[in-house]
């Protein structure tokens, strides 16, 4: 059981719903990746609200009118590209515990010509997180790592899973924070229907090439 006060499981479920300031939504986040607690709290109430984003058909506008209805509804875009993920959420669902954590990558953000690949993976103790963005224009994913770091001697390893074929190996994370993936063109097609899973495996990645560790998390690439 954990040892959050009523008012910590408040702001958790504040924090999901999108209703906090800047200030208060950026501690959260922060909170997110130190306070395993705090983190496992967030993805219950994700958890919650999750299957209301199942009665809902996304609809991509015309990338004709991505310019005025970015500058219309959210003003002008920031740097940060703060706007197109508050549009990303109410179009695809995405959790807003994922998107803050995609902010955190640290660039804009623009409409893409190609297809846009998200993944939110957490733990089941929801002590580990991971949100990937591929963009198939320039075949790079861009991942952030929060949460608990691997054991030591240890690394987080991401792999691609397409149908039943093996995991293909995408990578050694980053201990915390963010990284750019150029992702190799035979792997490109796979992405569309795929699986992101990370396991825990020995400095430096799975011997081989092959995945020895256990499962730490796994999610589907959704295109948005």
């Amino acid at each position: 059981m954990s040892g959050l006060r009523q008012d910590d499981i408040a702001l958790a479920g504040e924090y999901v719903l999108g209703t906090l300031p800047g200030t208060e939504r950026q501690a959260a986040v922060r909170r997110i990746a130190t306070d395993p607690d705090f983190a496992r709290e967030v993805a219950r109430w994700e958890s919650r609200f999750d299957p209301l984003a199942d009665e809902v058909t996304p609809v991509a506008p015309p990338g004709r009118v991505w310019g005025g209805v970015e500058t219309r509804v959210f003003g002008r875009p920031e740097r940060t590209g703060a706007g197109l993920w508050r549009w990303l959420a109410g179009a695809s669902g995405l959790s807003v515990a994922f998107l803050a954590a995609l902010l955190t990558l640290g660039e804009p953000i623009l409409p893409a010509r190609g297809p846009l690949l998200v993944s939110d993976m957490v733990s089941q103790d929801g002590a580990v997180r991971l949100a990937a963005l591929y963009d198939s224009e320039t075949g790079e994913m861009r991942v952030s790592m929060g949460g608990d770091a691997p054991a030591p001697g240890h690394d987080f390893e991401l792999w691609v899973i397409a149908g039943n074929a093996a995991p293909i190996s995408l990578g050694v994370m980053p201990r915390q924070g963010k990284a750019a993936m150029p992702i190799p063109e035979a792997i490109r097609p796979m992405l569309a229907d795929a699986t992101l899973a990370i396991t825990e495996e020995p400095l430096g990645g799975a011997p081989e090439g092959v995945a020895t560790g256990p499962l730490v998390a796994k999610a589907a690439l959704r295109r948005i």
